[in-house]
Formats: structure tokens, sequence, C-alpha cells
């Protein structure tokens, strides 16, 4: 997707500087009236179409940042919660400091991720973005770009100057080999699965990989059909790992939580 967005800027730019090139030609009196206006035509429809996929990349990194905000909000409150405990004497130190390492580390992985995010919705041009060099379009471009911010010169005697050529057709795509998923989960637990509005709740899902190779699993924590986060473990053959979520207690009622294709019940029950 940051490539998406970093190569819908350098189509922006380069139509911009097209349209600056034109506009030049025409001040010289270098192109008749009907390739200015063909030209014109042409680099501005390039123009919209860029600015178009641009609002629909930032949308979608935008709908990214509302969900990593719900799950920070999340892990805050879960400290929260872990910290009151503790002042009021209920959790020993040691229980404290081992059960705070785990939301410490999410809300320290969400906030970068936060703020990744918000530098991407917020960027304005290709340099902001920074992506691993290819030797694609983009790349060509934006190497044409970096060589000291120099712009063609273009001279009344460019009489021979003709639009640049189509881009080549894209590469089919090669449909991706089929690997058998060799994980599952073996167990999913609720801690608590009948709780109050705004109390913390865990989710604690073991997935085991029964393959011979070594699997990266994305474990998908869903509530009524919704996701609400994920994680990313390492398995080893024949191991297991566990992966928990959290959430808290909203309007009563009961709520269909699943992690992956494992599903059970939470319960919010009114207040007393």
């Amino acid at each position: 997707m940051e490539n998406d967005l970093r190569t819908a800027f350098l189509n922006k730019e380069r139509a911009e500087l097209f349209l600056s090139n034109l506009e030049k030609l025409r001040n010289d009196k270098s192109i008749n009236d009907l390739s200015y206006t063909a030209l014109k035509t042409e680099y501005s429809v390039n123009l919209q179409h860029a600015q178009i996929k641009i609002d629909q990349v930032k949308q979608e990194f935008k709908k990214r940042l509302a969900l990593r905000s719900r799950q920070l909000g999340v892990f805050k409150q879960e400290m929260a919660n872990l910290d009151a405990r503790f002042k009021v004497g209920q959790m020993p130190a040691e229980d404290y400091l081992k059960q705070i390492k785990n939301p410490q580390k999410k809300a320290s992985e969400l906030e970068e991720q936060i703020a990744h995010l918000t530098s991407l919705t917020e960027a304005k041009t290709s340099a902001e973005i920074s992506v691993p060099e290819s030797t694609g379009l983009a790349s060509l471009f934006s190497s044409r770009l970096r060589q000291g911010n120099r712009q063609p010169s273009l001279m009344p005697s460019d009489l021979s100057w003709t639009p640049p050529p189509a881009e080549p057709e894209p590469l089919k795509e090669i449909p991706p080999i089929e690997v058998p998923d060799t994980t599952s989960i073996s167990s999913l637990h609720i801690l608590p699965d009948r709780a109050y509005p705004g109390s913390s709740i865990g989710i604690i899902a073991t997935v085991t990989n029964s393959g011979h190779e070594k699997v990266q699993h994305r474990a998908e924590f869903k509530i009524n059909g919704r996701i609400e986060a994920v994680d990313e473990v390492s398995i080893e053959p024949g191991q297991s790992r566990e992966v928990t979520f959290m959430t808290v207690g909203g309007t009563p009622g009961d709520y269909n939580i699943s992690v992956d294709k494992a599903t059970g019940v939470l319960k919010i029950m009114p207040p007393a």
C-alpha cells in the first residue's frame, strides 16, 4: 500500500511537470494549438486519476489508523486497570511487573504503527514516503527527480518534442502457489466469560502447528464477526503458541468471540 501511494504521488508529480513544460512550450510558441489542447487534456486526466488514487489509498490508511487507535485504547485501559489493582494492594509487585509487560509491549508497537500511518495520511509528496527501491516505473521517475532536481530544458528549437511513450502493459499476475494451512486453534479461553461493562476481558487462544515446517501464523480476533485485532506468531513444527487479546466490556448482552475458526460467547451483564 505504501508503494501504491508513492507511485500515485510520482504519477501526480510527473503530470504536473508535463503540464508546466507544456505551458512553457506554448509561451515560446513552439507548439500549435491542436497539439497543446490534446496534450493538456491527456496530462490533466492523468493528474486527476493520480489524485483519485492518492485519496483512495489514504482512505485505506485512515481505516487502519482508526483500528490501531481502538486497539491502543484497549491496552491502555488494561494497563490502567493493572496499575489501579497494584496501587490498592490487590496485586503484588512481582505479579504486576509480570502482567504489565505484554500490554506495554503491545501499546508501544501500536504507537509506532499509529505514528507511521499518521505520516502516510498527511503526506503531500512522494519524497515523504519511504519504500524499498525497485526497478519499476516509480523508481525510474524517482531517480530522475533526484538528479539535482533538474527539469528538462525546453527551448524554442525543440520543435521535434513528442509526448512520452505510453507505459508498458502490466505483467500478468502469476497465481500464488497454495500452501496447506497446518495451523489450528486447539483451545480458546475467555477470561472471564461473564463480565460487567468497563471491565477488562482477556481472550487466550492456543495455536498449534501440526505440520513439518516452521510457519508464521496470523491470528484474527473478532467480536460479532468484526476484526478487532490481529497478532502474528512464529510456530515451530509440532509446537503450540499462545496469543492473547484484550477487550473491554461494553453494552450488556451476548457477544460472539472468535479467534480464527475457534468461537465462544462472552456475556456482558447489566451493572448490579
